[in-house]
């Protein structure tokens, strides 16, 4: 009977931790208006930058849109401040963040 119940408490602890892990789990794209977008070299710079940071999977920058696009890895993020600081130093002024999930 002891056996039984420690089976049952394991397999509902294990559920937890797997309900929790799910319920912190952040993904999805982080959308970035940004001026000053004029050529090929500027959105170099930028994919440059965003892909040293270990949460980054990849960068796309639309230079028509004035839009850069940050794919995250499972369970990362970046916060807008660092986000922002990271465009600024660049050369780049932040319009907008929009986060999609």
């Amino acid at each position: 009977m002891k056996k039984i119940k420690y089976l049952i408490v394991s397999i509902l602890l294990c559920l937890a931790f797997n309900v929790s892990a799910k319920e912190n789990k952040i993904v999805g794209d982080i959308h970035v208006s940004v001026n000053g977008l004029v050529c090929d070299f500027c959105a170099q710079a930028i994919s440059k930058v965003l892909n040293k940071e270990n949460a980054v999977e990849g960068v796309d920058v639309n230079m028509d849109k004035a839009m850069i696009t940050i794919d995250l890895k499972d369970g990362h993020d970046i916060d807008d401040k660092k986000l922002t600081g990271l465009i600024i130093d660049a050369g780049y002024n932040v319009e907008k963040i929009h986060r999609v999930k």
